[in-house]
């Protein structure tokens, strides 16, 4: 394994500015309101195809010269007191002579609005509510499914059916934001990803962001032409405008190099968010090119709060029930820490519900002076090493690691027994630490393609690209542990805190 592997998320891909693009994709249409007396300040280059006028004729006037008065009234009076979300709006443009309704999203900005307005128009009422009526049974089921993987494998089987995009995926972030693809509904012929891991540079961090504030990012045509907006500058920001929030915003275009070297058209992705964070993605793939109303958008919206929900539920139901099983293995020890005579000896009789509670295959006591090992440990005189290793570089408080000989070199004689530690500092200065040890654990990852070819640089080092190959590439992962999850940290500490209490009170 290539413990440091470049970490382009963070080092390159980051520093993108997506949302400054200026740009839009075709399928819809961009205006830029003022609040205060309705002006269009900016207005995207294709508005000719609706108001049969070019851009420049249209930014500088009033919009109800295009709109119905009444459009005008609820815009000056409702829309202007409400500060977040998009809020759709219908109205009649005319169009080529005749009156025609459109859909616009209003997104409210502290002195203009941001219109985006759908141009295709064809779908009904009656069909919204006919996907809306079978998408009701669809989230029964996922209120009902016992488990997060089974809840996935629900929503991309059932999205793909009443969507009819050729593939549907979910895929879950990790703690260092590569993302595991967990369930997949696909038609037949098209390459699998179910179980692939993909690097945190396929989604950087400016674009995790985006996702994390935007219901979803939708791409009918990868291979459009980005729209302009005309004038350039926003008259009232001097500036380009934000588009961040805006679904018709322009993509970059290494992520359409990327969709093309997966041999895809149409893409659609919809947050999933737990507490405020992105836990994954619904991503949906279309071997052809392929619009969506706004009807089917916001149906992609519902499920990714309705999914949101549950498996925030089905998390925190699977996490108490850890922390309910920890506290009790913790109460019985500590009593049995009160209720014995010599402390040192009581904890490493004690030696199976400390290895239970702090999760771990063995554990280390330096407590009175010379060290007792419990289950798979290093030899004393290693431990002694590694103590002395934690005191040299003042580990006064818990530590932890799922690769210890990355951090300790010593380690490496002895990582296929220990490879992950916690350690417990009980008073430090003295050499006195708990110390959990977990063995190596030989993995194997499957990647989506190579993960150190994720991003291509040409010569002069400013152009890059995608890598053009999905193919599985396997990875071997060696000298590390099971990571200690969250849970199990904060009941070390826990535990830590009691010893350390405990032992001042017997001094």
């Amino acid at each position: 394994m290539r413990l440091n592997r470049l970490n382009q998320d963070a080092g390159f891909c980051g520093k993108v500015p997506l949302h400054q693009t200026n740009l839009i994709q075709p399928h819809g249409v961009l205006l830029i309101v003022a609040k205060d007396d309705l002006t269009i300040l900016q207005v995207s280059e294709n508005i000719s195809e609706v108001l049969d006028k070019p851009a420049s004729e249209i930014a500088g006037t009033p919009l109800s010269d295009y709109i119905n008065p009444e459009v005008v009234q609820l815009l000056q009076e409702r829309f202007a007191n409400s500060i977040e979300g998009k809020i759709p709006l219908t109205f009649s443009f005319q169009q080529h002579g005749v009156l025609k309704k459109f859909l616009a999203l209003v997104q409210m900005q502290p002195e203009y609005y941001i219109m985006e307005l759908e141009k295709d128009t064809s779908s009904t009422e009656d069909s919204f509510i006919s996907v809306y009526q079978e998408l009701k049974f669809v989230i029964a089921a996922i209120e009902a499914a016992a488990s997060i993987d089974a809840a996935a494998q629900l929503v991309a089987t059932e999205l793909k059916r009443i969507s009819g995009f050729d593939k549907v995926m979910i895929y879950q972030f990790d703690k260092d934001w590569n993302g595991t693809v967990i369930a997949e509904a696909m038609e037949e012929g098209m390459d699998s990803y179910l179980g692939l891991q993909f690097p945190a540079s396929d989604i950087p961090r400016p674009a995790r962001e985006m996702y994390r504030k935007n219901a979803y990012r939708f791409i009918p045509d990868v291979d459009y032409s980005p729209v302009r907006l005309y004038p350039v500058l926003n008259p009232v920001s001097g500036g380009f405008t934000d588009l961040t929030d805006s679904n018709l915003r322009s993509v970059a275009g290494v992520h359409l190099e990327y969709l093309r070297n997966m041999h895809v058209m149409a893409s659609m992705s919809t947050r999933i968010v737990k507490e405020e964070r992105l836990w994954g993605l619904i991503s949906c793939h279309h071997r052809t090119a392929k619009y969506l109303s706004y009807q089917m958008c916001s149906l992609f919206e519902l499920l990714s709060n309705i999914i949101s929900a549950r498996i925030v539920s089905l998390e925190q139901k699977e996490e108490f029930s850890f922390r309910s099983d920890k506290q009790d293995l913790y109460t019985k020890l500590i009593g049995q820490v009160y209720a014995g005579e010599k402390f040192p000896d009581v904890l490493y009789q004690q030696g199976h519900e400390l290895l239970k509670l702090l999760g771990a295959d063995g554990v280390a006591l330096k407590l009175n002076g010379h060290v007792q090992t419990f289950g798979k440990t290093p030899e004393p005189a290693d431990v002694d090493d590694l103590i002395f290793w934690l005191q040299s570089n003042q580990v006064h408080q818990l530590y932890h690691t799922s690769n210890l000989s990355a951090a300790y070199e010593d380690a490496e004689r002895y990582a296929a027994t220990v490879s992950g530690l916690v350690a417990l500092p009980v008073h430090p200065e003295r050499g006195a630490y708990i110390l959990a040890f977990r063995p190596e654990v030989v993995r194997q990852i499957d990647w989506g393609g190579n993960p150190d070819n994720a991003i291509n640089f040409e010569p002069d080092g400013k152009r890059y690209h995608p890598r053009n190959s999905f193919s599985i590439w396997r990875e071997q992962v060696q000298q590390q542990s099971l990571p200690w999850a969250a849970e199990e940290l904060e009941m070390a500490d826990q535990f830590r805190n009691f010893i350390v209490d405990y032992t001042l009170r017997k001094l």
